[in-house]
């Protein structure tokens, strides 16, 4: 990941002048000035409330029904545990934004507090995190770390304190400084508070459940908050079984650290589980065997003997929190993160129907008809694009997650900052070319497999629209170059269209899973670096297209019918 690196007066400037400055705007002037004295130099509250414009209002409803009474109480409590984690997560990203949230309560339906709630802070997602309120850049470390620590400083303190190594490095520690020295401070009890409520509010969802799975998952997830040993809660996560309420709950992605990526962020998922689509998906959990064989690097990479346990669930999203509700929206994930729990049981994909048919429709049959030629733009469906966002997400389970010949040593930990990126990457080629796998095995025809293809060149539009400083954004722009040198992306330079060479395309995604796959094995920190510089850079004929974009929303926001329902529950 990039991020623009500034001095430690810079950052102390930044947060302490702000602040200052809105206490003494906010007393004094009506909104518009409030409002335009918060805003960063070079912004405007128009530039900002077209910034909010890029996300587009979508209910996400779901059908009521089908809960019991006791399941409607269960749900509530479950929303209230998210937001719990909601107010956690906001400290995470930066230790000044609860302080911010409040200061802009009082410009109540200003774009600059629009945009602070969609972007959980005072920072554009899609812009590299510029800022868009006058705080400074955003420290590398984000809330985990003190906002003037540095890569050095902190490899530094652990080369002369090996003793510290585990609890610095562990995902479920913060960082902070103690006299002339670091420390690191647990999880439960830097977030004591929040967490004991949050734990609380599980536990009377835990009295609630009549399914056995889900109440063992929500009593040991309640524990796991104050005690910061997730593996048992993460097992019983896995072997959730028969319920309708499907909720994943707790601290996951590393996305929000590019200072190590070590760190978790909490986030919350409260679903409905859909049975027949599950059920009917299921059976490519058989093939997952078949697919770590065909990955395109030699044998010795490759986890011929892992478990390959991989339940899939198709559910309704109901309600988020936390890290994935911050800028664009997850429409699928793959967890846990934790390789010890994904060398025993496996992992588990969750497709969110329901957002991924509001993304289809929205942004990526627009994109498509704009930026690609209209004969394959037309082809365009959403059936092919729900199987390769399913493929991602069982391409995450695929391929190396430990440093072959170190033993114990992880894919994560000697990529560092440099892992999220490369991982979104490969679990996007890895993914295709196991469709094309399984197209040769009869699974999918010939067609369907060049409509995926077609899929995946309009969906690298769309995420690199996340912006480049992002994950998700960096691994697109990654594969989008590297199949454009490689001709399997061809530009019509008279009508300014893109297309995928179908011809091309197999080959092309496969020679970029095996560099990927590769760096991972190796766990070449610099080979990652190298690749990333390579292919990180947006070429002209992509601006321009991207310009075009630019009536097309960038993500939906959503609006939760939960929130109102549950009022009378």
């Amino acid at each position: 990941m990039s991020h623009r690196t500034d001095s430690y007066a810079s950052h102390l400037r930044g947060p302490l002048v702000a602040a200052a400055s809105l206490l003494l705007v906010l007393g004094a002037c009506g909104d518009a000035g409030r409002e335009a004295a918060e805003l960063a130099p070079g912004m405007s509250a128009d530039v900002l409330a077209e910034d909010v414009e890029k996300f587009s209002p979508t209910t996400l409803s779901f059908d009521a029904s089908l809960l019991d009474a006791r399941q409607k109480k269960l749900v509530r409590k479950l929303v209230e545990a998210s937001d719990k984690m909601d107010a956690i997560f906001l400290k995470q990203v930066w230790a000044g934004n609860p302080a911010m949230a409040e200061r802009l309560a009082s410009v109540d339906g200003s774009a600059s507090q629009s945009f602070f709630k969609i972007m959980y802070g005072p920072w554009n997602r899609l812009e590299d995190n510029h800022p868009f309120l006058d705080v400074g850049p955003k420290p590398p470390g984000a809330g985990y770390y003190p906002a003037d620590i540095t890569k050095e400083e902190f490899e530094t303190w652990i080369a002369d304190h090996p003793e510290d190594a585990e609890a610095f490095t562990s995902g479920y520690t913060v960082i902070r400084r103690e006299g002339d020295g670091l420390v690191a401070i647990p999880y439960s009890v830097e977030y004591r508070a929040e967490l004991t409520e949050a734990g609380a509010l599980m536990r009377e969802a835990a009295e609630l459940a009549d399914n056995p799975s889900l109440k063992l998952f929500l009593e040991q997830r309640a524990d796991a908050l104050l005690s910061d040993e997730y593996f048992e809660s993460e097992v019983a996560w896995m072997r959730l079984e028969d319920n309708l309420v499907d909720p994943t709950m707790g601290p996951y992605e590393v996305y929000e650290d590019e200072l190590m990526g070590t760190k978790t962020a909490f986030e919350s998922f409260i679903t409905l589980r859909d049975p027949v689509e599950s059920d009917r998906l299921a059976s490519l959990e058989a093939y997952l065997p078949d697919l770590e064989r065909a990955l395109p690097i030699p044998d010795e990479y490759k986890y011929l003997d892992r478990t390959f346990t991989s339940p899939i669930s198709v559910v309704t999203e109901i309600y988020t929190a936390g890290d994935t509700r911050s800028g664009v929206q997850t429409i699928a994930f793959n967890l846990p993160n934790d390789e010890k729990v994904r060398e025993e049981e496996g992992s588990k994909k969750v497709m969110l129907r329901n957002v991924i048919d509001a993304k289809f429709e929205k942004i990526l049959r627009p994109i498509a008809q704009t930026v690609m030629a209209a004969e394959q733009a037309n082809r365009l469906t959403v059936d092919p694009y729900f199987t390769r966002v399913l493929m991602h997400e069982l391409a995450h389970g695929l391929g190396p997650d430990y440093v072959t010949g170190q033993e114990g040593v992880t894919v994560r930990s000697q990529l560092q900052e440099r892992y999220s990126a490369l991982e979104e990457a490969k679990a996007d080629v890895v993914g295709t070319h196991s469709l094309a796998v399984l197209a040769e095995q009869g699974v999918y025809t010939p067609e369907f497999l060049e409509e995926v293809y077609i899929d995946h060149v309009a969906d690298m539009f769309r995420c690199v629209r996340f912006g480049v400083g992002e994950a998700h954004g960096k691994g697109c722009l990654l594969q989008f170059n590297y199949l454009w040198e490689n001709g399997a992306i061809v530009y019509d330079a008279e009508h300014e269209v893109f297309s995928a060479s179908l011809e091309k395309m197999p080959e092309g995604i496969a020679g970029l899973a095996n560099q990927l796959l590769l760096i991972q094995a190796t766990g070449d920190y610099e080979g990652a670096g190298a690749l990333m510089e390579k292919y990180g850079q947006i070429q002209p004929e992509m601006a321009e297209a991207l310009k075009r974009l630019a009536v097309v929303p960038v993500d939906i926001k959503p609006e939760y019918a939960v929130k109102d329902m549950m009022e009378s529950w």
